[in-house]
């Protein structure tokens, strides 16, 4: 019996030829470090990967959430890939990274961190193996995981776990973030199945609402999921990029079984992303590792399928679950929904909310323009406000 925290920590600091994928080069300096760490006992086990742009750090180790040395040990690790981006003439090098050096903990210095602390007991009745999802998304908000975790936290039409699991059937709590509270976390906790119209009710609105955690009902309400849920615009008060946010997701026994999580992304959901964060648009399935070339910069989205054994070393493969052929289709589906949807430009729905543009270069515009406007009969009008953030 052993207690393990698992954290995944990703950040943006440099890429080639734009928002594509981080040089190989910064890529084994960052190996290097979860190599070393791992030699020297920092880490139990670490795993290194990219989706988009962002270089993702998938760790386990015995410090618990918020592990001053686990977050300064990423954030370093994050500062040497800089340094290479900056060498080498990288776009964005350093992008993600919006403090000048955090005290201990980096929850709102820019990366994005998701974790879990829970009991590896092989001996448990309940969860004797352990087996995990991590989600790592690119251009898209923090809310981009709303629809899927409550389609399988909150519908037997997705999830038929939540009639045929006795243990699930017991239901959830869904702790869900307000994301433009700025100076203090606001929460929520809803118990579902009871109060889902509640849930739907707040994550009907991604773009400030955010599923953070699910916990188990069943027994000794275990933690199953953990989202990164934080606003980069909120941190550094100008639009930055987008918040790509990463999630981790136990799996099987008493959990959504890994075929029931990964199916609401057959849908291709719309989340805010695109190119400069700027347009609504549908989120595509990719293997990891995956850059960014294609038209429109459309939102990404990769899996990756862990096990690991009683002290927190990971199995020596994992299952890349959306590189599989089983998702040409979906992706296909997908890139002709965004052509179909993105023909509109930036006319209404297709564009992000104001409340999102506030943050680039359209607020200045607005202002400009404001001044121009007049009442018919020659007076200044004030009736077209500037947009103000919530």
């Amino acid at each position: 019996m052993k207690k393990i925290t698992l954290s995944v920590i990703k950040a943006d600091v440099g890429s080639i030829g734009g928002h594509t994928k981080p040089s190989e080069k910064m890529l084994a300096i960052v190996r290097e470090r979860v190599k070393d760490a791992v030699s020297r006992q920092l880490l139990f086990d670490g795993y290194v990967s990219h989706t988009g742009d962002d270089i993702a750090l998938t760790m386990t180790h015995g410090r618990g959430n918020d592990a001053p040395e686990i977050h300064q040990f990423a954030w370093e690790t994050f500062l040497l890939a800089t340094k290479e981006a900056q060498k080498s003439g990288m776009y964005g090098a350093g992008q993600d990274l919006l403090v000048d050096a955090p005290a201990g903990n980096i929850r709102g210095a820019g990366p994005a961190v998701a974790e879990i602390t829970f009991t590896r007991d092989p001996q448990s009745k309940d969860r004797p193996a352990e087996a995990f999802l991590v989600f790592f998304a690119d251009k898209c908000g923090p809310g981009a995981y709303n629809y899927p975790l409550y389609s399988v936290f909150c519908d037997p039409m997705h999830d038929g776990g939540l009639l045929l699991n006795a243990k699930m059937r017991k239901g959830f709590t869904l702790t869900i973030i307000d994301m433009d509270s700025k100076d203090n976390d606001r929460i929520i906790s809803l118990d579902v199945p009871e109060r889902i119209w509640d849930a739907a009710v707040l994550l009907q609105n991604p773009d400030r609402f955010a599923i953070e955690a699910v916990h188990s009902r069943f027994a000794s309400h275990e933690q199953i999921a953990s989202v990164s849920a934080t606003r980069l615009h909120n941190i550094a008060g100008k639009y930055t990029g987008k918040d790509d946010p990463v999630a981790i997701l136990r799996t099987q026994g008493m959990f959504p079984a890994p075929e029931e999580i990964v199916e609401p992304f057959m849908l291709g959901h719309f989340v805010t992303g695109d190119a400069r964060g700027s347009h609504v648009m549908p989120i595509m399935p990719v293997a990891i590792n995956t850059a960014v070339a294609g038209p429109y910069c459309l939102p990404l989205v990769s899996a990756l399928g862990f096990s690991m054994d009683a002290n927190g070393i990971f199995s020596t493969e994992y299952v890349d679950f959306f590189g599989n052929v089983a998702w040409d289709a979906t992706r296909l589906k997908i890139q002709q929904k965004a052509e179909e949807w993105r023909k509109q430009g930036f006319i209404g729905p297709t564009m992000a909310s104001h409340a999102e543009l506030s943050y680039t270069g359209i607020v200045d515009a607005l202002a400009e323009l404001e001044k121009e406007f007049v009442t018919r009969g020659g007076k200044m009008s004030t009736a077209y406000p500037s947009p103000s953030v919530a």
